[in-house]
């Protein structure tokens, strides 16, 4: 019995754009990027995200990251998964380190990882 090993070349890591917001209430515009930090520093970032519109968004996965010590939040226009009134808000530990990954599906966010993420 003869083995044969196979090799596969690294590919290069690829530029992602990120996009940093630091005002007080910043609509998060998925329409531009994938990555987004909010780094607002003396006070809190209060951000909106809309619900994604266009079919072709399921299956897309947007990383939101802490880039200061502020427990800013994310407020989700209709709701993870649209429950509507509930589970509306991402509260983010006041720590660089907090941050959310959501995932389209059906014109709803899921939450589908993070660290240092309150749901209210």
């Amino acid at each position: 019995m003869s083995t044969t090993n196979t090799y596969i070349k690294r590919k290069p890591p690829k530029a992602v754009p990120v996009i940093t917001y630091t005002g007080s209430a910043d609509a998060i515009d998925i329409s531009i990027a994938d990555n987004f930090i909010l780094n607002r520093t003396g006070a809190v970032d209060s951000a909106t995200l809309a619900a994604p519109t266009n079919v072709s968004d399921d299956g897309r996965e947007i990383w939101v990251r802490n880039g200061t010590t502020q427990a800013n939040t994310i407020t989700i226009t209709e709701g993870l998964g649209g429950s509507g009134g509930g589970y509306t808000t991402l509260t983010m530990l006041a720590v660089v380190a907090a941050n959310a990954v959501l995932r389209a599906y059906g014109g709803h966010w899921y939450l589908v990882g993070g660290y240092g993420i309150t749901v209210s």
